[in-house]
């Protein structure tokens, strides 16, 4: 694997470890005679709240409003991937920004490549074999690992000195001929510019809050103990052999407001990631930091706008959990959104 391709896949990585693909994950995994690995003692996305997943009324993706006596703060549970052309209906969308008093954006990761060449030239012992990665694995999985680089028109020793969990990252998102494709999400920046343009009335206070730098994420993948290197390649492999993550198909969805779908759908390699305790911890911190933005904002009478990603905002561990439980009133997207 060259310099060049490795730095590439670790930027189209650090997008994935920044939001949440939109489906569910298996709470258990055995990977042929492997010890099983309990995701539920690490994943902070992996049970989603069954009463808050409900398909939209409105047009458009789906809103759920969280309120106290005399203030609102309208959220819109974001995809992490979606293509830069994704189109939806922005009607509610405009009407809840004009007159909003701020809106809060989702935390995002802070990409440095300076940093993640650095890591890839530096780190070797996070992401380098010991030993021919194709010579550790189980009988099943080196043969479907061979197949897909056959298909994929890969020599079959070309992943051999890197770790199985990035093996699978590379497998689930490589096109013909090695490149790596990753569509990252474009409608954070959509919503902000309609929140900057002329035509409403009144334009919210923008809030942007911290990020964090992926590269302690990156490190965590690469120091997996065995069970879960193959748990993730098991993981990249399935999403191959469903033709890879289908991000029209699930930005579409979204668009849409169909929330039972977009949380029914395999999660594929996220299911990996959010399983990985370095990456799950920033996912905590980022639910934290909007659970507290958006509590902050619900003091100021009026309402404001968030953004939440889809997983972090529905799952029993996110912030629409934390924020009943500090006593607010949760309205899902079925009921009447005034």
């Amino acid at each position: 694997m060259t310099l060049r391709r490795f730095a590439a896949a670790g930027l189209a990585l650090s997008l994935l470890c920044g939001g949440s693909a939109l489906g569910q994950a298996r709470n258990e995994v055995s990977i042929h005679q492997t010890a099983p690995v309990d995701l539920r003692a690490v994943d902070p996305e992996g049970t989603l709240v069954e009463e808050l997943v409900v398909n939209a009324k409105l047009p458009g993706p789906a809103w759920w409003k969280v309120s106290d006596a005399d203030s609102t703060v309208y959220i819109l549970a974001i995809p992490a991937l979606s293509p830069k052309t994704l189109a939806f209906d922005t009607s509610v969308l405009e009407r809840r920004l004009d007159g909003a008093n701020r809106l809060i954006m989702a935390p995002e990761p802070e990409i440095s490549i300076v940093r993640v060449i650095g890591l890839a030239m530096g780190g070797r012992r996070y992401f380098l074999a010991d030993k021919p990665m194709r010579d550790t694995l189980p009988p099943e999985l080196r043969a479907r690992l061979e197949k897909r680089l056959a298909d994929s028109d890969e020599k079959l020793d070309s992943m051999d000195d890197i770790k199985p969990a990035f093996a699978g990252f590379l497998v689930a998102n490589m096109k013909k001929g090695g490149s790596i494709n990753i569509q990252s999400g474009g409608v954070a920046d959509k919503v902000e510019e309609i929140a900057k343009k002329g035509e409403l009335k009144k334009r919210p206070r923008i809030q942007k809050l911290d990020g964090y730098d992926v590269i302690d994420a990156l490190k965590s993948v690469g120091s997996l103990p065995k069970p879960m290197q193959e748990f993730c390649l098991d993981a990249g492999l399935r999403e191959a052999d469903a033709g890879g993550f289908r991000t029209v198909e699930t930005a579409q969805r979204w668009a849409e407001g169909d929330v039972v779908k977009l949380a029914a759908a395999d999660r594929g390699y996220q299911a990996c990631l959010s399983a990985t305790p370095g990456v799950a911890s920033e996912i905590r911190k980022t639910i934290d930091r909007s659970t507290k933005a958006i509590d902050q904002a619900l003091k100021t009478p009026g309402k404001s706008v968030a953004l939440v990603n889809f997983r972090p905002l529905l799952s029993e561990e996110g912030v629409l959990s934390k924020l009943k439980a500090k006593g607010y009133t949760i309205t899902t997207p079925d009921e009447v959104q005034p």
